[in-house]
């Protein structure tokens, strides 16, 4: 039963944080860390069992005149979603401890959060499909929340109305396909059904149900058509950034579309719907980040074209391309997690996320300017981090993928996707913390306490460690998750730095070249950089500073 505890310990620690908080913000902070320690260190209890090819589950009666049941299980693809949701959260909660301002109602917003954690775990551990529905629609309320957080900004209303609109409408897309899918199976189990793909694409009910599903997922994802409600939900304040857009929110769809891989996947429609929504949102995404000028509009558009990546390699069908999407799942958790928050330090420390208006950064914030490039680096696909070794995977497939008859079409988009990335994560780096210091700052900026950068350099560890021992330090993991992705064994592969010279290699340098040549040419056209006027969402309210040359206190600005 400690698996139904996993998802139960955050709705019922949510109660904690609005009645603690009187004791202070620390405690407030503490105990809600408390909930989600607790429930991470039940869901790791059953490590050993998942790792060893067990599959735990538990489960009690719902509604047995209908067969329903609460139930849950933790296979290879839900225990590691259930772990990164419950890890990353915790640091994010430590990060937002410091980053609130005292206006902020602390208890209020951790309440929101830890509801929305309790959300997104039932949705990756459920077995019922039922249940599923119930918890998926439970994200996008408790997001709607958190995005809305500033009640009193215009553009967090908005923002949080749109991200429900079309993750809401979406939901009702799916509540209708996964319930076909399940007529087509003959169980609402989602153990029975996954055993059960060969029924289900065998049903006439196949494709209604697919093109259903593929909405519900394509939305919560931001996939192209809908990709554009992402980038408006940066209104939120960047803790719930950091964790909506690098371990959960928007995690969701791909989730779904791996989860129900063995079902859906094998087949032309799968192949002729996916993959090409996947490449056009990646290559969407990473040409408008490059033009974005705010840190988190870039970082929003940024999530929004590697949604696509991971979107595509799923709906090529293939198991080393469901391997590549596992691990790059993994590794854009952890640097975009660090992005976001680094982006936050900046917004706090220089008073403004206008990449017009920073700049040598490195020289007054040594420590967050190391990590927040090294995270770059890795968005970048730099060798030696761990971005680059499945950007090198998502390559390797394209290049090996024909579509209609077109034997160019995915390399060539691809490596056209990886030129972008290679640039806006250069003009992140680049125009926020190298080059000279400048003195137009709002604020002087310097680095922010233990506890601001501490979750940032904690992320940054495995972006180190996995680009430098993949095999070791990511392989077992990936080897699981993927695994029950595919829902067979795996064909021999390896990861490692070096595969010798192959068309990935080529296409990769080609990216960095072709990134170069952009940046260079973006920086020509911007002319001197003039700082750009004063804007709303630039000011922060002068002095106000906590105790120790803390953070400052959050403004409520626009994203």
């Amino acid at each position: 039963m400690t698996l139904l505890l996993v998802i139960l310990i955050p709705f019922l620690g949510a109660l904690i944080p609005p009645l603690v908080i009187r004791s202070g913000r620390n405690t407030c902070a503490a105990a809600t860390g408390a909930v989600t320690l607790l429930a991470l260190a039940l869901l790791l209890s059953h490590a050993p069992a998942v790792f060893s090819g067990a599959v735990p589950m538990a489960g009690v009666a719902w509604v047995p005149s209908r067969g329903l049941s609460l139930s849950v299980f933790a296979d290879g693809l839900g225990f590691f979603f259930a772990a990164m949701i419950l890890a990353i959260g915790l640091l994010v909660i430590v990060y937002a401890r410091f980053y609130l301002s005292r206006e902020d109602p602390m208890g209020r917003f951790f309440a929101y959060l830890l509801l929305f954690q309790g959300a997104m775990v039932g949705v990756v551990l459920s077995d019922n499909v039922i249940a599923l529905l119930v918890f998926w629609e439970l994200t996008s309320l408790t997001s709607f929340l958190l995005i809305g957080f500033w009640t009193k900004r215009a553009e967090a209303r908005q923002g949080a109305r749109m991200a429900l609109v079309i993750t809401g409408g979406g939901g009702l897309a799916l509540i209708a396909g996964l319930l076909l899918v399940a007529q087509a199976a003959g169980s609402y189990q989602l153990t029975d059904i996954l055993a059960r793909g060969e029924m289900v694409r065998a049903s006439p009910l196949y494709l209604p149900a697919l093109a259903l599903v593929l909405t519900g997922a394509f939305t919560k994802s931001a996939q192209f058509p809908f990709h554009f409600w992402l980038p408006h939900a940066m209104a939120a304040p960047t803790p719930v950034s950091a964790y909506l857009h690098s371990a959960t929110m928007v995690k969701a769809g791909v989730f779904l579309l791996a989860r129900l891989w063995p079902v859906l996947a094998g087949t032309d429609a799968w192949f002729l719907i996916v993959a090409p929504v996947g490449l056009a949102t990646m290559l969407l995404g990473a040409a408008i980040a490059l033009f974005r000028n705010d840190l988190k509009g870039l970082l929003a558009y940024s999530t929004v074209s590697h949604l696509g990546l991971m979107t595509m390699l799923l709906g090529l069908g293939t198991p080393m391309a469901a391997v590549a999407a596992v691990f790059h799942v993994i590794n854009h958790a952890t640097f975009k997690a660090a992005l976001f928050m680094s982006a936050g330090i900046v917004d706090h420390e220089a008073g403004t996320r206008d990449i017009r208006r920073l700049g040598g950064l490195m020289a007054l914030m040594p420590i967050t300017g190391t990590l927040a490039l090294i995270a770059a680096a890795s968005m970048a696909g730099v060798p030696l981090f761990n971005g680059f070794l499945s950007k090198e995977m998502m390559l390797e497939e394209a290049a090996h993928t024909s579509y209609l008859g077109l034997d160019f079409l995915f390399p060539v988009l691809a490596t056209v996707a990886a030129v972008f990335s290679v640039a806006y994560a250069a003009r992140f780096a680049i125009g926020t913390f190298l080059g000279p210091a400048r003195h137009v700052y709002p604020h002087h900026p310097h680095d922010p306490p233990l506890g601001v950068w501490l979750p940032v350099a904690v992320l940054v560890v495995p972006v180190i460690a996995i680009g430098l021992f993949p095999a070791p330090v990511a392989g077992p993991l990936v080897a699981l998750t993927a695994g029950a992705v595919i829902g067979g064994p795996l064909s021999d592969y390896h990861l490692a730095l070096w595969h010798g010279i192959t068309p990935a290699l080529l296409m990769s340098l080609l990216a960095f070249a072709g990134g170069a040549a952009l940046v260079l040419a973006f920086r020509r056209a911007d002319g001197v950089r003039a700082p750009a006027a004063p804007r709303r969402q630039d000011h922060v309210r002068a002095g106000h500073r906590r105790p120790g040359g803390g953070v400052p206190a959050q403004p409520r600005r626009p994203a």
